[in-house]
């Protein structure tokens, strides 16, 4: 795309434009301010001793495995914020501004954030533009911005339409129209590579040796095997689940250990490991006797499952609701052991919870997103106990990010 003599170094007239939103939103502000006292008295009000305040922003403290990142659409507004919180002592950070429905990643370090925004040259209408910003998570401020081709997804805020790779070389994301294909972004080279070229499958699971897995319609997995260059093979393998089996939204998946957590509307929950070599499918597990299931209880939420993987502990979002109430929110968190389904215990959060995710640390913390009271609980994953709240963020927060090691 052709830029114009005022753009920046960036390429990016908007870096003017989301400047102040960058300063004054994306770090703490702290400042002394004896001028008031100093100020003298005067009738006609106006100050002639100059004011003497001092402002510093300071930065974040390096990511730890308790940090988290709270993604507010802001029920679909064109500007979106994402709030990095400091999850051990439950301190919101900052704010990071982004556009209409932004697919947010961290790095496996956890020192940067990548977001695909879309924006429009007339905020809800004109000239669409889509591109991949870079912040670094102690600053919070812009290291690059890259331009891709306008068809970034853009129905929904969904997990793994766009991931990075297992090395952090690359990034991908979905492209719904005109045809399913797959954009390819070279984070080294702050660059577009290319689309590429896919058959109607959704999702993107890196996998090492630069690989990634898409779930096609028919429950099949799609290996997708990548040079630098953005050159292909692919590959099919049989189906995760069932032609009856209706999945959640927004699965779990560790880009570290690539394990794959699934669960449908019932409680059935399907799990692969997705290497170079091929998809490992294990045996499904039901989270729910067939007593509970009598009473109706069933997964709910937006992004409704976590997985600890050193403890191998699946944490699913449930309640007792009718069919087809899978995206209403949930007030109880079931625990079990990914590999016998065995359940391990049952968390009761006392809020309407729409998103849930878990630190990977070995006191890690269960995180909780109630959405219309704009907070996010903490629990002690271990114990349940109720630890910690966090309120005023943002006008719709409705997506949990967290270190994945």
């Amino acid at each position: 795309m052709k830029r114009s003599n005022s753009q920046t170094k960036t390429g990016r007239p908007s870096v003017m434009r989301r400047f102040a939103g960058h300063l004054a939103a994306a770090a703490v502000l702290t400042a002394a301010q004896p001028a008031l006292a100093e100020m003298p008295a005067t009738l006609d009000g106006l100050a002639t001793t100059p004011l003497h305040d001092k402002v510093t922003i300071d930065t974040a403290p390096p990511s730890d495995s308790k940090r988290v990142y709270v993604v507010d659409p802001g029920h679909f507004n064109m500007t979106s914020v994402i709030f990095p919180v400091d999850g051990k002592n439950n301190k919101l950070l900052g704010m990071v501004d982004a556009t209409k429905l932004p697919n947010a990643m961290i790095t496996s370090d956890g020192k940067r954030m990548v977001v695909a925004n879309t924006m429009y040259s007339r905020v809800a209408r004109g000239k669409r533009d889509d591109y991949v910003e870079v912040l670094d998570m102690e600053t919070l401020n812009p290291v690059a911005d890259i331009d891709i081709p306008e068809g970034r997804f853009l129905i929904q805020v969904l997990d793994k339409m766009a991931s990075l790779s297992t090395d952090d070389k690359h990034m991908f994301f979905y492209q719904f129209a005109p045809t399913p294909g797959v954009g390819m972004v070279d984070l080294q080279k702050n660059s577009f590579v290319k689309m590429l070229d896919v058959p109607d499958c959704y999702y993107v699971f890196p996998a090492p040796k630069q690989n990634f897995y898409m779930h096609c319609r028919d429950g099949s997995m799609l290996q997708v095997t990548y040079d630098d260059k953005g050159n292909t093979k692919q590959k099919t393998h049989k189906p995760i689940r069932g032609e009856k089996d209706f999945m959640m939204n927004n699965p779990y998946y560790s880009t570290s250990n690539n394990r794959l957590v699934w669960p449908n509307y019932e409680g059935r929950v399907f799990q692969a490991k997705l290497t170079a070599s091929g998809a490992e499918y294990m045996k499904p597990i039901e989270i729910f006797s067939d007593k509970e299931k009598a009473e109706n209880w069933r997964p709910g939420g937006w992004q409704p499952v976590a997985y600890h993987k050193d403890r191998n502990e699946i944490y699913l979002l449930a309640d007792q609701r009718a069919k087809w109430t899978h995206k209403t929110p949930s007030r109880f968190v079931v625990v079990a052991d990914a590999t016998t389904g065995k359940r391990l215990r049952k968390i009761e959060m006392k809020h309407d919870i729409d998103a849930i995710a878990v630190s990977q640390d070995k006191e890690p913390h269960l995180y909780a997103l109630d959405t219309i009271a704009k907070t996010m609980h903490t629990f002690d994953a271990k114990t349940g106990k109720h630890v910690a709240s966090l309120d005023e963020l943002g006008k719709a927060p409705i997506m949990l990010i967290v270190a994945d090691k």
